[in-house]
């Protein structure tokens, strides 16, 4: 991938799809560990899932709205090298007890989610499609539009609905740093990813990149 487009494949949830992701350029593989939505892991599966992922690749745990001594066990247990934090009560406190880089996850609602994002302490913004009761990996599309519009001045990570099919449309209009996908690689069983999808996702989003570059 080119240096200033990373892909954070999420919702890894079985040891033997780090690799693909792996082969694929991941910057990053993402484990949910928070009891929330269907790609949630135990403690168990969490660290055998964050074992494969090899040094060089970030290992993202993904929260809810976690107490920070949660958290901290979670970067210890799972060798975490970030988190990324949903509906988070106490940034400080959270991030002051990971004691790695945290990325925020912004619902992307209209041009006030990118300028309360702006104002946030932390490593990078995440801006994913805004739907209510979910915290990401819902596969529905988030509105690129207002970040054409409104681009915001840090760099930033995208998700919502990316799909091998639109990610180079993507990467053309919004320009991320970071892609995040999660449902878009899977096949037909939720939370497992498709090899061949990892591999398309990332050659569209190269291509488009490299578009982008020349």
């Amino acid at each position: 991938m080119l240096p200033d487009q990373r892909i954070k494949f999420c919702g890894v949830t079985h040891p033997a799809d780090v690799e693909p992701c792996v082969l694929a350029g991941a910057w990053a593989v993402g484990a949910v560990l928070t009891p929330h939505g269907p790609r949630a892991l135990d403690p168990d599966r969490a660290i055998a899932v964050m074992r494969e992922v090899p040094d060089g690749v970030e290992r993202v745990g993904v929260f809810v709205d976690p107490a920070p001594d949660a958290v901290a066990r979670a970067v210890d247990t799972c060798a975490l090298t970030r988190v990324q934090l949903h509906a988070v009560a106490d940034l400080a406190a959270v991030a002051d007890a990971a004691g790695v880089p945290v990325t925020v996850t912004m619902p992307l609602e209209d041009a006030s989610s990118i300028e309360g994002a702006e104002r946030l302490d932390c490593d990078l913004v995440l801006f994913d499609a805004a739907v209510p009761g979910s915290h990401g990996g819902t596969g529905v599309r988030a509105d690129w539009t207002l970040l054409e519009r409104h681009r915001p001045q840090r760099p930033f990570a995208l998700a919502g609905g990316l799909t091998p099919e639109v990610v180079g449309d993507a990467v053309r209009r919004v320009r991320p740093f970071v892609l995040d996908v999660s449902s878009g690689v899977e096949g037909d069983v939720v939370g497992r990813k498709d090899a061949g999808r990892v591999r398309a996702f990332a050659d569209a989003a190269r291509a488009a990149a490299m578009e982008e570059a020349a």
